[in-house]
């Protein structure tokens, strides 16, 4: 951008020295910058024009370009000392860069104006206040210079005061800072040393469960064996007492008796079964061996295992919506299905129990519902939970050991989905075993 003239001095003494000097200041001045910036820009027009004027002579230009004063310097000759006094002046502003010259040298200097930028109405009244100003003399001019030298001077001693009293407070902010520093650190120190000593309690403490649950484990192993024996023998040994075929034919109060001792045994048997695949699961043996499975082939049979320990007013349904061959391991489901609808039959007194397959977008979704009692909100949360039981009457005076679902949900895992319910108390339940499709074909 090219610079707007303001005024222009022919530097051949020391009184155009004085005049170039008290320009440059004026301008400054009536530019917007203050006296210690206006002062800036003098002394630097007094340096380098000192060396322009023991080089023979030469010119300074003012002017404006943009938002920037420029002050450009062109001497005659080579000035012997012009580099020192270029570098000099290069502290004083904000920009300095040379131009080229026909002979001689030449250096523009800038500083940054205040906004806002003046406009040309501005300007062309500072240009006429230069050109009517009368130069002031050697002694006057030495007069100003030493004034402004002093009030430079008081201004940098009242920055000097400012800066001892902000360093003081600076001192003592950072005193507060390294005390609360210190604090926390040692605070931290101990919060860490707690954390520490809890995670080793933690540690120690899922140690001691780990090997509790593995001695719960071995123990469900050992006396699930121990007892599988004696029971085995009680039921053969009534199945013989209860022969039709047998010769000695036990009496009427007999048979009842070894009946109530059979059906014991039965219950016996199937907790220790129960045990058994509980111990299996926690121990981590418990592998899915999948195989193309016949759903129809599945569900036709646990119709004949649920029909008949169905009450007389209730009904079994079965659907099987779109899907036959599926992946999965076919005694594992079995198991898990089999489970859900034997507590639907045992909590059903009326009504209907109601098993449906259906593909649902990614994954193949069995659903046992009922119309039985139904499961209170606060006992929904724990029914997965071992040996946990409702508490509603019906439930109370149901045989089981609350084993059954919590192995139920370890195999839906093991297959690799998982079961949800839901429950309405004097409505009926729903529960809903989610499977990844996993090959299944329609």
């Amino acid at each position: 951008m090219i610079a707007t003239p303001l005024a222009e001095v022919t530097l051949r003494t020391e009184d155009d020295l004085f005049v170039a000097r008290q320009l440059g200041r004026e301008c400054a001045v009536g530019l917007g910058l203050d006296r210690l910036d206006a002062l800036r820009m003098a002394t630097a027009i007094s340096e380098l024009g000192r060396e322009v004027v023991a080089s023979g002579g030469g010119t300074v230009v003012l002017g404006v370009r943009g938002a920037m004063l420029q002050v450009r310097m062109h001497a005659d000759g080579v000035p012997d000392q012009w580099p020192a006094s270029v570098a000099a002046a290069s502290r004083l502003v904000d920009e300095q860069f040379p131009y080229d010259v026909a002979r001689g040298v030449g250096l523009t200097l800038e500083k940054s104006i205040p906004s806002p930028v003046p406009d040309a109405h501005v300007l062309k009244r500072l240009r006429g206040q230069l050109l009517a100003q009368n130069p002031a003399s050697p002694a006057e001019e030495l007069r100003e210079q030493n004034r402004d030298l002093l009030n430079a001077l008081e201004e940098l001693r009242a920055q000097s005061r400012e800066l001892e009293v902000v360093n003081n407070e600076l001192e003592e902010t950072n005193r507060g800072v390294m005390a609360l520093y210190a604090e926390l650190s040692a605070e931290l120190d101990r919060t860490n040393q707690g954390v520490v000593a809890l995670y080793a309690e933690i540690d120690d403490k899922n140690l001691q469960l780990r090997q509790a649950s593995e001695a719960k484990t071995r123990f469900l192993r050992s006396i699930s064996h121990e007892l599988r024996t004696p029971v085995n023998s009680i039921l053969g040994l009534t199945g013989l007492l209860l022969d039709p075929h047998q010769t000695d034919r036990l009496s009427a109060e007999h048979t009842e008796q070894v009946q109530y001792v059979r059906t014991s045994a039965g219950d016996l048997q199937r907790l220790v079964e129960e045990l058994l695949d509980l111990a299996k699961a926690e121990s981590g043996r418990l592998e899915p061996t999948m195989s193309a499975t016949s759903l129809e082939a599945l569900l036709g049979e646990l119709r004949g295992v649920i029909e008949p320990i169905l009450r007389p007013d209730v009904t079994l349904k079965v659907e099987l919506d779109g899907v036959d061959v599926i992946s999965t391991d076919p005694d594992l489901l079995r198991h898990v299905l089999r489970n859900l609808l034997s507590n639907a039959a045992k909590f059903t007194s009326s009504g209907s129990v109601r098993l449906s397959a259906r593909a649902e977008e990614q994954d193949l979704l069995f659903e046992v519902s009922d119309t039985g009692v139904g499961i209170a909100e606060d006992d929904l949360a724990h029914i997965f939970e071992e040996f946990y039981q409702a508490t509603s009457p019906l439930h109370a005076s149901a045989k089981g050991t609350g084993l059954g679902l919590p192995f139920a949900q370890v195999v839906a895992t093991a297959l690799g989905g998982h079961i949800e319910v839901t429950s309405v108390v004097g409505e009926g339940s729903c529960f809903s075993l989610r499977l990844p499709v996993g090959g299944s074909h329609a």
